[in-house]
């Protein structure tokens, strides 16, 4: 084999190799990417909990994001194998967008039932006038 030929394979198999290096980072950049994302929502997930525990004492909150918890636990292991990897990722995935839906906190839902007992009872004087 030649010189020339050598050096033809060699700059071949170093620019694959230099392909196949960016894909990966390609790949590994994504897969931060993600895991930023999870860890964002975890630590929004765990002072949501700690706030409406401690703080403003909203327990029905805290119910609703306990129940999204144990609905994402259980999105992993839903199906027993029956689905295809992108169907299970699409459950899973789903959970894990609703782990910070909750009701309105308690001031809210507070405010929002005197303002309709006012308007209740507003409703009622004018009715038996």
């Amino acid at each position: 084999m030649t010189l020339l030929k050598k050096d033809c394979i060699i700059s071949q198999l170093e620019e694959t190799k230099g392909l196949y290096m960016n894909l990966e980072l390609e790949r590994y950049a994504g897969e931060l990417v993600e895991l930023r994302e999870k860890v964002q929502v975890y630590e929004q997930l765990l002072h949501k909990i700690q706030m409406n525990a401690e703080v403003v004492m909203d327990h029905e909150v805290v119910g609703d994001l306990i129940k999204n918890i144990c609905s994402w636990s259980y999105a992993h292991r839903r199906g027993n194998g029956e689905y295809s990897e992108q169907e299970q990722d699409a459950i899973v995935r789903k959970a894990f967008d609703r782990l910070l839906v909750t009701r309105e906190p308690w001031r809210v839902r507070n405010r929002n039932l005197k303002e309709q007992n006012e308007k209740d009872s507003t409703s009622n004087t004018t009715s038996t006038v």
